[in-house]
């Protein structure tokens, strides 16, 4: 099987319908006084698109304080958050309606492909036990389902993920489905995809609208302490042990969020941003607000491109797959060498075909006077025979009357020669007679 990696996978699902939306949200948002305004009318406006997976004012709670760090730290430019969702960072990064992107291991690494965004650092999340540079996704069920078990017990069963796009919210939990030999789109009863906020999904669960679901790690323990949720009241599935993690995890552990610049920002202020997030201290209130702890230098997203390898999803989505315009850019000498091969084979075909047709209408042209010569000869000798025959007939005819006139000549000449003798015997007679007189 040919493989190769699509062009663009996201821009050529994209319409400008996204960037209008995207663009009068921020527009909104600045006018209503939810992004900060430069305070100084030189401050160039520099935007950080942010995936709000816990709904858009909880993104803007968390980093606007980020925002306004940075602004501090790197004067003539005020920073501002937008948030965003998965159907709309794509086409925000793709028509430039950012400067900065702030997202999941997945979402980034789709971007970086398709767009040609570079990370400039990872986020370390805060726990209890300190930062950590990586996360995962938690599978779960009501404790009280003494039907969920195990992973295998979800056959048949309602499970909740956010997004078909998702990376912690859905792409996670389906890599460890299909470990186990669970296709979730054909064995589950129904998959439904809640979207953000993914505080949702844990509560659709406890409700018992859904029977599992999955959302990143860390949320659980997040509602609990914010009193929304009893983690008594859930069932961790096919749970995980990873060493100094402090939070309940159902699958491998993967890069945290990357802090990513897009290809048209200047460099300069790539580099003063990577700087400033670089040295912010764990308790600075911008980390506090953010609930992090630190940033780190960009950490190795490789295990992230070989999970969507696995899955064909992302820019993967048609890996092992050829289209016809694929296969002629990267195929056309061979191709082109292959149609001049069929093209000369064709039109020796057609030469050989049409000398056949030659001398099958010759061969049909010979045999037909072949024919015409045996019945001539057929006719010539019926001919002579008959001849023969007639010759034959007037032989024996002439024969016959040849014997017969023999026959009368015969007689003639014995009567002839009777009448001589009689003739002869007279007249010696009569000589006598006169003697004797």
């Amino acid at each position: 099987m040919l493989d190769y990696l699509p062009q663009n996978p996201i821009s050529s699902q994209t319409d400008p319908m996204p960037r209008l939306l995207i663009t009068l949200g921020i527009m909104f948002l600045s006018l209503s006084g939810l992004i900060p305004q430069p305070t100084l009318a030189a401050d160039h406006l520099v935007r950080v698109g942010v995936l709000a997976h816990r709904g858009k004012d909880e993104a803007l709670k968390a980093w606007s304080p980020t925002a306004r760090y940075l602004s501090r730290e790197i004067p003539g430019y005020n920073f501002v958050i937008v948030p965003l969702n998965n159907d709309d960072i794509g086409p925000a990064v793709e028509y430039r309606d950012l400067e900065f992107v702030l997202t999941n291991p997945g979402s980034y690494a789709e971007l970086e492909y398709s767009f040609g965004v570079t990370r400039i650092a990872t986020l370390k999340s805060k726990t209890p036990q300190g930062g950590y540079s990586v996360l995962g996704a938690v599978i779960f069920s009501r404790a009280d389902r003494a039907d969920i078990q195990t992973l295998a017990d979800l056959k048949g069963k309602r499970f909740m993920a956010v997004h078909e796009s998702a990376f912690g919210g859905w792409w996670l939990a389906w890599r460890e489905f299909k470990r186990t030999n669970i296709d979730p789109y054909k064995d589950f009863k129904r998959l439904q995809f809640a979207g953000f906020p993914q505080d949702d999904i844990v509560f659709a669960v406890r409700d018992g609208k859904a029977d599992a679901g999955t959302v990143r790690t860390d949320l659980l323990e997040s509602m609990a302490l914010a009193g929304k949720i009893n983690l008594q009241d859930y069932r961790i599935l096919n749970p995980q042990q990873a060493e100094g993690f402090p939070y309940a995890l159902s699958t491998p552990l993967y890069p945290d969020w990357a802090f990513a610049v897009l290809h048209h920002t200047p460099e300069k202020l790539a580099q003063l941003v990577t700087i400033a997030l670089l040295k912010m201290s764990p308790g600075d209130p911008a980390a506090s607000a953010g609930a992090y702890a630190e940033w780190t230098v960009p950490l190795d997203y490789h295990s992230v491109q070989q999970l969507m390898l696995e899955l064909r999803v992302g820019p993967y989505r048609n890996y092992g797959k050829l289209s016809y315009l694929d296969l002629l850019k990267q195929y056309w000498m061979w191709i082109t060498a292959a149609l001049v091969i069929i093209l000369t084979l064709a039109a020796a075909y057609a030469y050989v075909l049409r000398l056949n047709r030659k001398l099958s209408s010759t061969m049909k042209h010979l045999e037909q006077e072949i024919a015409q010569r045996q019945r001539i000869e057929q006719d010539l000798l019926k001919t002579r025979d008959d001849l023969e025959r007639r010759v034959a007939e007037r032989t024996t005819e002439l024969a016959r009357i040849n014997e017969d006139l023999e026959s009368r000549v015969a007689r003639r000449t014995a009567q002839l020669l009777s009448a001589m003798q009689r003739l002869e015997a007279e007249m010696k007679g009569q000589r006598s007679s006169s003697e004797a007189e």
